[in-house]
């Protein structure tokens, strides 16, 4: 059966093309006998021809097809980069994140063009910009007060520290609940996988400290942590060191700063606490060993009550702890 040519590759039909000016120059074939040879239809042949007498053999090489005119121009993505280096609610929408749906709400509005998702992300791409999720920042947090810490503070901590040969600790403490963090899994298309968890509610308690070297200290707490319940943690702390002193940096909860706590700054302890800025979890790393453990060792557990949960979550700080190249990771780029 003969067909037109478009099912064959460029480089082949171009291979055709050239073949037939010599079948019918050199050896004298006609165009139908030409057409047979190839199994290309008898006007395709033709068409070759009459490219070959318009434009020579050039005419007939393989060309690259133009495609559709693109619909963005540069200015359209100069346009959407300076647009995305600010939050979607300046522009009208009703929450701060951009999503594909609001990119192409706003092309058609601002710029009169109708972009499909697919060709939003490639733009979106080619911007050098990945779908990620971003991490919270509190709404109270002082930026000032921040960068006051990380400029004066922080510097004046390590100085101390260097001074006394004192190791450098931070604090947090976190619930983990009964009710797990659910990861992904595969499954058919249309079938959405089931996991089973406990409906019942509650948690266990838990304390850890971790060092920019890799060490960390750990424990599970049945009490409401006050200023007692803590001072039992930086006195285990402690006892790791007996011959440094210990640097403990947490954030302003009630207990960390109550007058027991402050106290220990007075005299000759060798044991100093030190305070961030409040509502800012992200300049303490130890917050990262709670997400680490939550979003990754705990993921998906099968915990049915607190006891069961507490086994695994001492199981899942002592990985942890018995891994200080994972520790370490948790200051990589710590304010840098």
């Amino acid at each position: 059966m003969k067909d037109d040519g478009r099912k064959l590759s460029r480089e082949v039909l171009e291979s055709y093309r050239i073949r037939a000016i010599t079948l019918r120059d050199k050896m004298h074939y006609s165009v139908k006998e030409i057409g047979e040879i190839f199994g290309i239809k008898y006007e395709s042949v033709s068409r070759w021809f009459s490219q070959y007498r318009r434009g020579g053999i050039e005419a007939l090489k393989e060309r690259k097809a133009k495609g559709k005119a693109r619909i963005v121009n540069a200015d359209d993505l100069r346009w959407l980069q300076s647009v995305l280096q600010n939050v979607a609610t300046k522009y009208g929408f009703s929450t701060p994140l951009w999503t594909g749906t609001y990119v192409r709400i706003l092309f058609r509005r601002e710029r009169k063009v109708n972009l499909d998702r697919s060709t939003i992300w490639r733009y979106l791409v080619r911007l050098g910009l990945s779908f990620q999720k971003p991490e919270k920042r509190y709404s109270q947090q002082d930026m000032d007060l921040v960068k006051t810490w990380i400029s004066k503070e922080w510097p004046e901590i390590q100085k101390w520290a260097q001074k006394n040969r004192a190791i450098i600790y931070f604090e947090d403490e976190s619930g983990v609940s009964l009710a797990p963090v659910i990861g992904k899994t595969w499954a058919p298309i249309g079938e959405t996988p089931v996991v089973r968890v406990t409906g019942k509610r509650g948690g266990v308690l838990a304390m850890s400290a971790i060092s920019p070297s890799g060490r960390m200290c750990f424990r599970l707490e049945k009490r409401k942590v006050n200023a007692q319940v803590l001072m039992e943690f930086l006195n285990q702390i402690s006892v790791q060191h007996p011959r440094r002193k210990v640097a403990v940096i947490m954030d302003q909860a009630p207990c960390h700063v109550a007058k027991r706590i402050k106290a220990l700054n007075e005299g000759s302890s060798k044991l100093r606490v030190f305070h961030l800025p409040p509502y800012s979890p992200d300049l303490n790393p130890d917050e990262k060993v709670w997400r680490h453990m939550k979003h990754v060792t705990l993921k998906n557990h099968q915990a049915q009550d607190k006891k069961q949960l507490g086994r695994l979550v001492i199981g899942a700080l002592r990985k942890i702890q018995k891994n200080p190249e994972l520790t370490k990771k948790f200051f990589e780029n710590y304010l840098t």
